[in-house]
């Protein structure tokens, strides 16, 4: 991650007091740049003694214990603080557990002398989907926004990430690169790395971004193009599938039909354009930065899939 001006932006703003909630999650990896551009960090985890949060101390941050169902602990955490950067918790919970905990983050930081949020929501949860995940998170947003919180939404269409799910172990394994919507379909996709960036922004500019609603993608390969870069870059031929609904953890049938039917919400070129200095990802510069886990990842499904042939 590169921005302009870095030294002269962190000085002019003053390095600031930030709760990561849920920092041992898969946008942890904030708390990593918050700290190296010379900000005081309380990184919140349910497990305070867990080697993820041990590798966060080391780094520096202070450690804390909070849960998004225990609205106390959140609320401590995040006394004193200028700014909070939090996501939605559906891959742990599901989409009721997520609209809980966002519900109980809102009202907590509502308590606490409101501090700059910067949430990561999703794209589309500004409207009602019918989709359980969207529409949790569509709570979560009205929820903040009733609260009247100094607010900033980041909201990333489909992540890049999402292709280490476990679900899609077995198909990599078997040289199957799998999607939500058909192959030849074009899919909008944002790297973690690219969405944390933006969010390490708009904690430090909260004058240009409290109230925003941003919606992200870094890159929009089809699956046939995405496919094509893991062959050349494992080195063996990997095919793009669309991903079977029987297949599929519940919900996430909903969520992939509507991805299918709205695949490209995102101005890709305004959006890069209003943020420069931002390195945003295409899918090929994403796969070659996770060459080693995609190629662990690829081992792995390989032998699942031995082993239940096997059976």
């Amino acid at each position: 991650m590169s921005f302009p001006d870095d030294h002269h932006r962190i000085a002019s703003a003053g390095a600031r007091r930030i709760l990561v909630a849920g920092a041992t999650g898969r946008f942890g990896g904030i708390v990593d740049l918050l700290l190296a551009r010379g900000h005081a960090v309380r990184a919140a985890a349910r497990d305070p003694a867990g080697p993820e949060a041990a590798r966060l101390a080391a780094l520096g941050a202070h450690v804390v214990r909070a849960d998004f169902d225990d609205a106390g602990s959140l609320a401590a955490a995040a006394r004193g603080m200028n700014a909070v950067f939090a996501s939605g918790s559906a891959h742990r919970v599901g989409p009721g557990g997520e609209e809980r905990h966002g519900r109980n983050l809102a009202e907590a930081l509502s308590g606490t002398g409101a501090p700059h949020l910067v949430f990561v929501s999703g794209a589309g949860a500004d409207r009602h989907t019918g989709v359980a995940v969207l529409d949790a998170k569509r709570a979560v947003e009205q929820r903040i926004r009733e609260l009247r919180l100094p607010a900033t939404m980041i909201a990333p269409v489909y992540l890049m990430e999402n292709l280490f799910n476990p679900w899609n172990l077995a198909a990599i394994g078997a040289g199957v690169l799998p999607t939500p919507v058909p192959p030849a379909l074009r899919l909008q996709q944002a790297a973690t790395s690219d969405i944390l960036a933006l969010s390490v922004l708009a904690i430090e500019q909260p004058d240009v971004f409290t109230g925003e609603r941003i919606e992200v993608a870094s890159d929009a390969p089809a699956g046939e193009e995405a496919a094509s870069t893991l062959s050349a870059l494992l080195g063996r031929d990997f095919t793009a599938r669309q991903l079977a609904g029987a297949d599929l953890p519940p919900g996430l049938t909903a969520l992939f039909a509507w991805l299918e039917r709205d695949p490209s919400p995102v101005d890709i070129g305004a959006l890069h354009g209003r943020f420069p200095g931002i390195a945003w990802h295409t899918f090929s510069d994403w796969a070659k930065e996770q060459q080693a886990r995609l190629a662990k990842a690829a081992a792995r499904g390989r032998e699942h899939l031995c082993a239940c042939l096997s059976r």
